[in-house]
């Protein structure tokens, strides 16, 4: 099983439309814990009781038999992905787009519309730029008055806002990266800009299913070379 872990509802149709539509053979499971967002928002950082709480709903979706567990979540990616889960891989939804931020050698404007969002998503790609062995420039922007639009469920509004956003402050030769996965439908609004806009969601959903096949396909190959396995029959020769 393929598990992703949301701290918003909303989420959840995105990326079963985006799975389905990339390999609707692997079987999904959506797990939603708005409260693990919401206890670091409140406290203004990553406290260990968050952590704590990440770590126990990774390992539940573990035990419940994932194989593979995408959380959807960029501030408490970097928790997740460093929760120690035997026999399962934990990846961050933002991974795939940083290494491609990085890999444009262009300058790396950062949107959020929350503040939490912005160390971990920077320390992402500077960690990705390091093992790179390249040097970025990064800019960080607040998109200050999307957040709100977004907790009263106006969707488009959110969009709206992100996208004015853009439009005030990307310039030519800039590469624009969107660090929530909630932002992802802003790419639309803005691509009369000529400005390349990254966003999560089909970058970490195809790394994902990618890497459910190849766990499985691993996963096989063991059972096949286990002492005491036997081989189907030769075909006929006739």
């Amino acid at each position: 099983m393929l598990a992703f872990l949301h701290t918003a509802p909303v989420h959840v149709e995105t990326f079963r439309r985006l799975a389905r539509a990339l390999d609707d053979a692997i079987p999904v499971r959506h797990e939603v814990h708005e409260g693990l967002l919401a206890a670091a928002l409140a406290a203004g950082t990553i406290t260990d009781d968050v952590r704590s709480a990440t770590a126990s709903t990774v390992q539940a979706l573990a035990d419940d038999g994932a194989r593979v567990i995408v959380c959807t979540c960029s501030t408490l990616g970097g928790v997740a992905e460093a929760v120690p889960v035997s026999g399962c891989v934990v990846l961050r939804i933002d991974r795939p787009m940083a290494e491609q931020a990085v890999a444009s050698g262009r300058r790396i404007v950062v949107l959020a519309a929350l503040e939490s969002t912005f160390r971990p998503t920077v320390a992402l790609l500077r960690q990705v730029a390091s093992d790179a062995e390249r040097s970025i420039d990064v800019v960080e922007v607040l998109c200050e008055r999307a957040w709100r639009r977004f907790e009263i469920g106006d969707h488009r509004g959110y969009a709206g806002e992100i996208a004015r956003t853009i439009e005030a402050t990307a310039r030519p030769g800039d590469l624009v990266l969107l660090a929530q996965a909630s932002m992802a439908p802003a790419i639309e609004l803005v691509r009369h800009l000529g400005i390349p806009v990254l966003s999560s969601p089909e970058s970490g959903v195809a790394a994902a299913l990618s890497r459910y096949r190849m766990e499985t396909q691993h996963d096989a190959a063991q059972v096949g070379a286990a002492p005491g396995a036997t081989m189907g029959p030769l075909p006929s020769r006739r």
